[in-house]
């Protein structure tokens, strides 16, 4: 939100009220967060989004799974911003959109980089689907594949109840 507020601030002046459209994007972009959230967990409570991504994040800071997830966003993909610029042709609105997707990504990637997890991430549809084999792609497979510290998360165990995970490897009880 931050950069969304920042970047709408700086660039007001120089493109007046297209920089509300490209600060939105810049915030907006992550939905596909919750898409990812709802498909892996089928649940939709705010709570539960929280806890599985600090405790995802944790998982791939703390070198857990680091060499062994992805993930794909839809809307940080190669393909979301081509059909944006292709859009950006009869809607030119969608340029501000696609900058502000584009630089939301950058920051992402560069965030990425510095948790040396550049590739957690694909960039296209294509490359998820071929990626994918061998890999750990949600939440369910970490609770029942690998050892979890429980007491990093307060209520791990109850939402792995409502998410629907078979068993928990358990470290900390």
């Amino acid at each position: 939100m931050a950069q969304g507020i920042g970047s709408t601030a700086l660039l007001y002046p120089f493109i007046g009220e297209n920089a509300v459209i490209f600060g939105l994007s810049v915030v907006l972009i992550d939905i596909d967060h919750i898409i990812q959230y709802a498909d892996d967990t089928k649940n939709l409570n705010p709570k539960g989004f929280f806890i599985y991504f600090n405790f995802l994040n944790s998982q791939l800071r703390n070198r857990k799974i680091d060499n062994d997830y992805l993930c794909i966003h839809l809307f940080h993909t190669i393909e979301c911003y081509l059909l944006l610029l292709l859009l950006a042709g009869s809607f030119p609105v969608l340029h501000y959109v696609l900058f502000g997707f584009l630089f939301h990504h950058l920051f992402d990637q560069i965030n990425m980089i510095k948790y040396e997890i550049p590739y957690c991430r694909a960039f296209s549809i294509p490359e998820y689907f071929i990626r994918k084999k061998n890999k750990i792609t949600s939440v369910h497979e970490i609770l029942e594949n690998k050892q979890v510290n429980i007491r990093a998360f307060p209520d791990l165990d109850k939402w792995a109840v409502r998410w629907g995970v078979k068993k928990m490897h358990l470290q900390g009880r």
